[in-house]
C-alpha cells in the first residue's frame, strides 16, 4: 500500500452504501484508497455486503470497526436519525467523515457536526453527488459567466412515485423521529441543493406541505416559493405521490436565456443572443432514477469520493463540506416551519 492510499470503511449496508462501495472499488483501482471494512446492523448483513463487494472485514458493530480498523475515512449511509451520533463517534476517534444526505435530522445536529469536525481537526463531507454532474457544472459555468443574464427564476421539480411498500418495508421511513421528513429531505434534497448552488442564497420563503397518498407522518407533497438575495424567485415542488413518477427537473431562467436539466440530462439551453454547443461527453443516457434509484450510474459518487479523499491527502476543504451540506437542510427545515406556522421564514434560518 502506497503512502497516499487511505484506509476507507463504510457504515451501512443499504442502497446508498452500495453506491459508496462500488465507487470506492473504482478508487481502489486508482490507488487512492483501500476499502478495508464494512459495519452493518448485525453481522450477517455485514457479511453479505462484504462478500458482494469483496471487502475484507465485516463488522456487526460500527464502534468495533472504528476501534479495530482505525480508518482514515468512514462513509456513513444509514437511516437519517443515526447520521449525527455515528459521525460524532467517528470524529472522536480522529476519523474523517463522509456522511450521506441529509447530513443530519436538523440544524442543531448539523451545526454540532461542523463544530466537532473543526474541533477534532478532521474533514466532514456530505454525499450530494450531483454537484459533480457534468451537465449541471456546464450550466453553473454558463450562469457564473453571466450568459443567462440577470437571474429571475429557478425551479426545482421532483415529482416522483413511491409505492406503499417503500415505506412499509423500512419502518424508519415516513416518521419525523427517524427520517426527519419525507419527499423534501429524502428525495428532493439533491435538486434543492443544486438550485441553491446555482441561484445563490435565499432571502425568505413560504411553503405548504401535505400527505396525500401514503399512510405516513411526513409529507409526500410539498410546494415552496423562495425570494433569493439576488432578487430572483424560486419554486420547489417535491413529491413521492405523483404517479407514475416524472423525470427530475431543474430550470434556471435569466433575462438572456434558459437552461433546463431533466432526467439527469441537459434538455435545453436557449440564449437570447448566440448559440451554445453542448459537448457530447456531458450528455449521458437517461437513468430513470425517478423510477429506479438503483439505476443511477456511480460516476458522480466516484468523483465526489475522489474529491473527499484528495481533500484529506492534500489537507484542504472538500468541495461539499459540512457548510455546503447544511445549505439544503436549512431550506428544508425552513419549509417545514413555514408550512406548520403558515408564515414567511427569513434567512439565515436557525432552529
Amino acid at each position: 500500500m502506497t503512502k497516499k492510499q487511505l484506509k476507507f470503511c463504510i457504515i451501512g449496508t443499504g442502497v446508498g452504501a452500495s453506491f459508496i462501495a462500488r465507487a470506492a472499488k473504482e478508487l481502489e483501482r486508482e490507488g487512492l484508497l483501500t476499502l478495508t471494512a464494512v459495519a452493518g446492523k448485525g453481522i450477517e448483513r455485514a457479511k453479505d455486503f462484504a462478500k458482494r463487494y469483496n471487502i475484507r472485514k465485516p463488522y456487526g458493530n460500527y464502534m468495533d470497526m472504528l476501534k479495530e480498523e482505525k480508518p482514515d475515512v468512514v462513509a456513513i449511509s444509514t437511516p437519517h436519525y443515526l447520521h449525527f451520533s455515528m459521525a460524532i463517534d467517528a470524529m472522536e476517534y480522529g476519523v474523517n467523515v463522509l456522511v450521506d444526505k441529509p447530513m443530519a435530522m436538523n440544524l442543531h445536529e448539523a451545526n454540532e457536526m461542523i463544530k466537532r469536525a473543526e474541533k477534532y481537526g478532521v474533514k466532514l463531507g456530505v454525499i450530494l453527488e450531483y454537484r459533480f454532474d457534468k451537465g449541471i457544472n456546464f450550466i453553473k459555468k454558463l450562469v457564473d459567466e453571466g450568459k443567462l443574464g440577470k437571474l429571475i427564476l429557478g425551479e426545482a421539480i421532483v415529482e416522483w412515485y413511491r409505492p406503499p411498500e417503500y415505506y412499509g418495508k423500512s419502518p424508519w421511513r415516513g416518521r419525523w423521529a427517524t427520517e426527519g421528513g419525507g419527499a423534501l429531505i429524502n428525495q428532493a434534497i439533491h435538486t434543492i441543493d443544486l438550485l441553491l448552488w446555482i441561484m445563490g442564497r435565499p432571502k425568505y420563503l413560504w411553503a405548504q406541505i401535505d400527505t396525500v397518498r401514503h399512510n405516513i407522518e411526513v409529507e409526500d407533497l410539498a410546494v415552496a416559493t423562495i425570494r433569493f438575495e439576488n432578487g430572483a424567485l424560486g419554486v420547489i415542488q417535491a413529491s413521492t405521490a405523483i404517479y407514475p413518477g416524472m423525470p427530475t427537473r431543474l430550470e434556471i431562467h435569466g433575462l438572456n436565456g434558459t437552461t433546463i436539466w431533466e432526467g439527469e440530462r441537459i434538455k435545453m439551453i436557449k440564449l437570447l443572443e448566440g448559440e451554445v454547443e453542448i459537448p457530447k461527453e456531458i450528455m449521458p443516457e437517461e437513468s430513470k432514477a425517478w423510477e429506479r434509484p438503483e439505476a443511477v450510474p456511480i460516476d458522480k459518487h466516484v468523483a465526489l469520493i475522489r474529491d473527499f479523499v484528495m481533500a484529506v491527502i492534500e489537507d484542504r476543504k472538500p468541495k461539499v463540506d459540512g457548510y455546503e451540506g447544511r445549505r439544503s437542510l436549512e431550506v428544508i427545515r425552513a419549509i417545514y416551519k413555514a408550512s406548520k406556522e403558515q408564515k414567511l421564514v427569513t434567512f439565515p434560518y436557525e432552529e
